[in-house]
């Protein structure tokens, strides 16, 4: 009798240190999501602009190819295309005492108010206390299908507008929506978190 009361007891511990630990992780969690909600989202800029395999450094416009990579462009715009791939760079700036987690980031990005890509970041990160962490999010799309209203010129500008190259603002707009994990389900933060950024 004494003994099947001992494992009662040790079994009873064991569920109790276990239930206190997924407390406490809970707890963590929880105040990990309010963290992120004073923590401060910006767009930082643009980096990384590849046009048909052609890295656009900063600065550069249509004057700056040389001639096999002009015809190159020059071909796919005629076939109505001009596929781009490029980083929007954020940084999170965390005030808190303590770190703020997320599991992963809804974002719709857009330019010039329309949109380019809605999709999902799916790369964890966590903003230590009192600091700021920068995020990259890949972005690949077609100018050309996107603004095909447009003038040929003008959506080439507009890619090496994304450079730096001096042209017309290009209004940048930038919707997150971080999520952390808590107890293996995703917790969303309340609302998208709209910034936007102006390219001069």
């Amino acid at each position: 009798m004494k003994r099947i009361i001992r494992i009662i007891i040790i079994m009873t511990l064991v569920v109790s240190f276990s239930a206190c630990q997924q407390l406490a992780q809970i707890a963590n969690q929880a105040a990990q999501v309010v963290n992120l909600k004073n923590c401060n989202f910006d767009v930082t800029g643009i980096s990384q602009i590849n046009m048909l395999g052609i890295d656009l450094s900063k600065g550069m416009n249509k004057n700056s190819l040389n001639p096999a990579q002009l015809i190159n462009v020059t071909n796919s715009l005629l076939n109505r295309k001009l596929p781009v791939t490029f980083n929007v760079n954020l940084n999170v700036d965390n005030p808190n005492s303590i770190a703020a987690s997320l599991g992963k980031m809804d974002y719709i990005i857009s330019l010039n108010n329309k949109e380019v890509i809605s999709s999902t970041f799916t790369d964890g990160f966590s903003i230590p206390a009192n600091s700021s962490g920068k995020v990259a999010i890949p972005i690949s799309t077609d100018l050309f299908q996107l603004f095909s209203g447009e003038a040929a010129d003008a959506i080439l500008n507009l890619a090496f507008k994304l450079a730096g190259a001096q042209s017309n603002p290009v209004n940048l707009g930038v919707k997150v929506k971080p999520y952390i994990v808590v107890n293996n389900q995703s917790l969303a933060y309340p609302d998208f978190i709209s910034i936007n950024k102006t390219l001069n």
